[in-house]
């Protein structure tokens, strides 16, 4: 493996050939570790009358950009990169490379990561090739066939359990380096020549047949009239399955289409951003989409089905945009997960909102950043609980178990589906309250906020700290 020091970068702009973009060039802090990058685009790319800036910290001018404090990589450049599961098959893979070739640096870094991404199924438009020229980086590795899918199961789990060959390895470094998330996953091509993205069970899912369970809430979000990929559910077993989702950022076989994650469009790099929030993203939507109403109006109803199903893992990037050629448009949805378990790190609605206890009347109080009426909110919201009270009906089609959908009934919290479907936007919104007063005396005490139990509210009060026994 030869050392790359700097990424001549290509797009697709339509007319069947890939467009020189411009050079993305690396600095390191020692070793492969990524400090920072930057960037300039070519004269060519700029005087192109389809260009586009490729990610928002990187507007068309023919200076040299080099990446804000909040970020080692520009966040287009991220986004082509691989998550937690790509990552560790890469360095799987570069580890058997270091026998054959002991004189190539050792540890990998961010640039390193993004280099070795398969081409073939790398996210979005951007592709990679060295200053040298010739093919493109990482050209080698492609999918696996769909009639294939027993063979990647059975890889991934004794990847899983540490007990895979280097012939594993080199099977998944070619078809499983690009999907994103910690979850095992492979490329995959179908029986009509699409690209897709098997979702494979994990060794650590216990009795719960997770892909079932999505594919249950894209139904749902199919049938609530939001944007879906195509996907189709497949039985690995008795009792676990695989997702097939279609690839989103594809038409046919050679247009690619580009991709921004949320956590790009809103420029927030590698810095915390649990603190911000739907409405916030809201106003990211209003300047960016082509046709803002549209996707405002999408969001709000993709939210509404994330409180009501309490889909607890929806971070910046499992929310995207594609440009369609005319402009950035929401990506069809993806990962959304019922979830019987709350979380500290789930998106709030609003500075009112709290992220561990969300409330669709939240939701609705904050229509107008959405472009929506009171009335329409409200129809939206009724709407959405609607379809989510059939949810038996989905599972029982997809063969989950009776005793499974009891031990997943708390994802769809009965409570807050009698409030969406009684919420008037004449009734007060209910205002969240987050800063408790100070603390009384007692060592311990802890603060609850205002929530809804048994259909009631309950006013935020301190509980008395537990004494031992």
């Amino acid at each position: 493996m030869n050392v790359v020091l700097e990424a001549h970068v290509y797009t697709d702009l339509g007319g069947g050939t890939p467009t020189f973009v411009g050079v993305l060039k690396p600095s390191f802090s020692g070793g492969r570790n990524l400090a920072s990058a930057s960037f300039q685009y070519d004269s060519g790319y700029l005087a192109h009358p389809r260009a586009y800036p490729i990610s928002p910290e990187l507007p068309l001018v023919p200076t040299r950009t080099f990446t804000p404090e909040n970020m080692t990589i520009f966040g287009s450049f991220a986004d082509a990169s691989p998550d937690m599961w790509g990552k560790k098959l890469i360095q799987a893979n570069h580890a058997l490379r270091l026998e054959k070739q002991p004189g190539v640096y050792r540890k990998l870094g961010d640039f390193d990561f993004l280099l070795n991404v398969s081409d073939f199924t790398r996210m979005g438009a951007l592709r990679l090739k060295a200053p040298t020229g010739g093919s493109w980086l990482a050209s080698d590795s492609e999918a696996a066939n769909i009639h294939d899918l027993e063979r990647v199961i059975a890889v991934a789990r004794r990847y899983e359990d540490q007990v895979a060959s280097d012939e594993d390895l080199e099977y998944l470094s070619d078809i499983a380096t690009s999907p994103g998330g910690a979850r095992p996953k492979a490329n995959v091509i179908t029986e009509f020549g699409n690209l897709a993205i098997a979702k494979l069970p994990h060794s650590k899912d216990g009795n719960i047949d997770v892909e079932s369970w999505e594919a249950l809430a894209l139904t749902l979000a199919e049938n609530i009239g939001i944007r879906t990929p195509t996907f189709e559910h497949r039985r690995a077993g008795a009792d676990k399955s695989v997702l097939v989702a279609h690839r989103f950022d594809r038409v046919g076989e050679d247009v690619r289409l580009g991709y921004m994650s949320a956590s790009t469009a809103m420029e927030l790099g590698t810095l915390s951003d649990s603190g911000v929030t739907y409405q916030e993203f809201a106003d990211t939507i209003s300047e960016l989409s082509s046709q803002p109403a549209a996707d405002l109006h999408e969001m709000f109803t993709r939210i509404a089905l994330t409180v009501l199903i309490n889909n607890v893992d929806d971070h910046w990037r499992n929310h995207g945009f594609l440009h369609d050629g005319s402009g950035w448009r929401l990506s069809p949805v993806f990962d959304v997960n019922p979830s019987t378990s709350h979380s500290v790190n789930s998106r709030a609605i609003s500075e009112q909102d709290d992220p561990r206890n969300r409330d669709i009347r939240n939701l609705a109080s904050v229509a107008e950043s959405f472009s929506l009426t009171g009335e329409q909110a409200a129809a939206i919201v009724h709407s959405v609980a609607d379809h989510v009270e059939r949810w038996p009906a989905i599972a029982n089609s997809f063969g989950i178990p009776v005793e499974q959908q009891k031990a997943m009934s708390r994802a769809f919290d009965t409570n807050q589906l009698s409030v969406a479907r009684e919420y008037s936007p004449l009734a007060p919104p209910r205002i969240v309250d987050l800063a408790p007063p100070a603390q009384p005396g007692q060592a311990g005490a802890v603060w609850v906020a205002q929530h809804v139990r048994g259909g009631a509210q309950v006013a935020g009060h301190w509980r008395a700290a537990r004494r031992s026994s």
